[in-house]
């Protein structure tokens, strides 16, 4: 039987409630088969909204850089949903990122998402006793460099490093 494909995936917002009207920002996510990866999703969102100085403070993603280079939302989620397809989706505190994913797809007047799901932080919590589990924590643990945090592709490649640290200490 072949092995499920898990899609690695992080969002970046313009604060932390989407119930308030919050939105993504960057949406990525790496597709891997085994452990390799088979494709890779990046975009800047343009969000509709702007972002604010502490949202900016925390992942550098500027008004210009999203005016500049940023795809709608009604161009990026459906995207993402296809992307998704057939896969186990894996994140770090998935909740919180699964949660924008899919107000964002209740807006747009589609499902949301329920792929299998996975999250590097429970499984953290269940594999390991540490005073912290927050992802740069998690890597410094397991000495993975982490050059840019909180810029979405950087951290879905960190989470990928972990989860599979985190699978190999059930072996």
């Amino acid at each position: 039987m072949p092995e499920s494909d898990y899609v690695i995936f992080d969002v970046e917002t313009t604060g932390m409630k989407p119930e308030e009207g919050h939105a993504i920002v960057e949406l990525a996510a790496e597709r891997v088969r085994g452990r390799e990866v088979i494709e890779t999703f990046d975009s800047l969102v343009n969000p509709g909204r702007k972002v604010e100085a502490d949202a900016i403070a925390i992942h550098g993603i500027t008004n210009e850089l999203i005016a500049r280079e940023g795809r709608p939302l009604m161009e990026v989620i459906p995207a993402f949903m296809l992307f998704c397809e057939g896969a186990t989706l894996v994140a770090h505190n998935i909740k919180f990122d699964l949660a924008f994913i899919n107000k964002h797809l209740k807006d747009l007047g589609l499902p949301p998402l329920n792929n299998p799901m996975l999250d590097t932080l429970d499984l953290a919590r269940s594999k390991l006793m540490l005073g912290s589990y927050a992802l740069s924590y998690l890597a410094k643990h397991f000495a993975i460099p982490q050059p840019t945090a909180h810029r979405a592709l950087a951290d879905v490649e960190v989470t990928r490093q972990v989860l599979f640290k985190l699978l190999d200490l059930s072996k």
